[in-house]
């Protein structure tokens, strides 16, 4: 990896734009793209603060040297016993559980959707309703209780597993942080 690719890398993983870059260490933008095309290099005395910035020794920004690999699950571990490797399944593959959760989810609300669509008319408007009494009240009552609480869970659980998804998804090995 040149120089260039090293400041791409580190500007990119810090979050900052060239613009952003170019300002915290007093130089134009245009310096900064050439450093990173490796059409120039950076001034000697820009190179300390240009390692604080991005985050990284002088080691790492200039040979690339000094930097921990990236962080990586690796294969599954051969020992460690049971709860070690549903350690990494959950780090590794964790995501997907939020995704099973949200489909889960979406059957439920579906499940909810058609029952009131296709039982709904079984019951009287709701004016008779309120004047009905005994068991065709409790009945129906119960059957508008159930279907709202299957869709309200229905619902959290896609909106909940969707978040646990995309969350999991960036705290996997080798994700974006």
């Amino acid at each position: 990896m040149t120089l260039g690719e090293r400041i791409v890398h580190y500007r990119k993983r810090q979050g900052l734009s060239q613009e952003q870059l170019s300002q915290r260490l007093g130089v134009s933008r245009q310096s900064v793209s050439k450093w990173e095309r490796d059409e120039s290099l950076p001034e000697t005395d820009k190179l300390p603060l240009l390692a604080k910035t991005l985050g990284v020794s002088m080691d790492a920004l200039l040979s690339g040297e000094g930097e921990a690999p990236p962080q990586s699950a690796g294969p599954m571990p051969a020992t460690g016993g049971a709860v070690g490797k549903l350690a990494w399944l959950f780090r590794r593959w964790g995501w997907v559980g939020g995704l099973v959760l949200a489909a889960y989810g979406a059957f439920a609300f579906g499940l909810g959707l058609l029952a009131r669509f296709l039982m709904g008319p079984m019951f009287p408007p709701r004016e008779l309703l309120l004047q009905a009494g005994g068991p065709v009240r409790a009945a129906a009552l119960g059957f508008q209780i159930i279907t709202v609480a299957v869709l309200v869970v229905g619902g959290l659980a896609v909106v909940g597993g969707l978040i646990a998804a995309a969350v999991l998804y960036r705290r996997r090995p080798g994700g974006k942080k």
